[in-house]
């Protein structure tokens, strides 16, 4: 079986590589795709292509298509995409390029009923649960009211990836993901409180206390689930979520506990909060759980751990 990740230097598309590598009796070639030159012992071949445009002088999008007939990937994994809530100028521009086009010529151009693995995010659900009477946790047949640029460009996706499968074209599974946390992290709260704890005395949040809550999976189950959605037959949609959430002061409290100091904490107040983050964000595993999958670890170990093997 040959599988082709898309992102593949970025946090996610590394552990994921390793995870592929590691069951050899499932999967044979596995062909990376970068922005960057991205050098892995665990690939077959890995092509530096920008997907999104941002730079006619490099390969691009057709030279991708080349490399879809060449090697003509069984699997798919799609994770490039320009992640971001809080964004400027032609930013939005940009992540329109990157996610939504990106999606679309890999959905026409793959081979014949190959398997896509979207990279997408429970962000497409909005705020909406937080607004309700009695919020319960988001379920793949909810409506998906986006907040952000970001959330609106996944949700597209998706719709893409449901319409080329509609078609015959591919086989698409959307991965909802949440924030993600291990070993390599390089952004996000948890990578931002390590360096404000180790750099200041005291640790500034954004929010008001006990700030907005989320779903936090460690690395491992993540990309347990994505091989596991890549494997299955079943199309459509999959919340991939830890069975809890943790609050921004559970986060700040479980990096400490990761680096075995106590500081005080400053709360900066809700006017700091991003425009379009999400204030409550949990949604059900339930439907993945279904396939045989189950989270080793609860948001705050998630943290905690990420913090240890850093």
């Amino acid at each position: 079986m040959t599988v082709l990740v898309t992102g593949a230097s970025g946090f996610v598309g590394r552990n994921l590589i390793q995870k592929l590598r590691s069951q050899k009796s499932l999967f044979g070639d596995i062909i990376s795709v970068t922005r960057s030159n991205f050098v892995s012992p665990f690939v077959t071949k890995s092509y530096s292509i920008d997907l999104g445009y941002s730079d006619v002088t490099k390969p691009t999008f057709y030279d991708f298509k080349k490399i879809l007939d060449r090697h003509k990937p069984d699997v798919i994994f799609h994770l490039a995409s320009k992640a971001t809530v809080k964004m400027e100028g032609d930013e939005a521009f940009q992540i329109l390029q990157d996610n939504v086009l990106s999606t679309q010529k890999i959905c026409e151009w793959a081979p014949l009923g190959a398997k896509v693995v979207l990279a997408s995010s429970v962000i497409v659900y909005g705020d909406w649960m937080f607004n309700t009477e009695n919020p319960s946790a988001y379920t793949e047949l909810d409506r998906t009211e986006p907040t952000s640029i970001y959330g609106m460009t996944k949700r597209a996706s998706e719709s893409i990836l449901r319409y080329y499968t509609s078609t015959g074209q591919i086989d698409g599974v959307s991965a909802r993901m949440c924030a993600t946390v291990g070993r390599g992290l390089t952004h996000g709260v948890v990578y931002d409180f390590i360096r404000k704890i180790q750099n200041n005395p005291t640790l500034q949040a954004i929010g008001s206390k006990p700030g907005s809550r989320k779903p936090y999976c460690y690395i491992d189950d993540l990309t347990s689930a994505l091989v596991l959605l890549g494997l299955s037959k079943q199309t459509g949609e999959f919340n991939v979520t830890p069975d809890d959430t943790a609050s921004i002061e559970d986060v700040a409290y479980a990096v400490m506990e990761g680096l075995g100091v106590e500081k005080p904490l400053e709360w900066l107040g809700d006017g700091a909060n991003w425009k379009g983050d999400n204030k409550l964000i949990t949604a059900s595993n339930q439907k993945l759980k279904d396939l045989g999958w189950e989270p080793k670890y609860s948001s705050r170990q998630a943290i905690v751990e990420a913090v240890k093997n850093r």
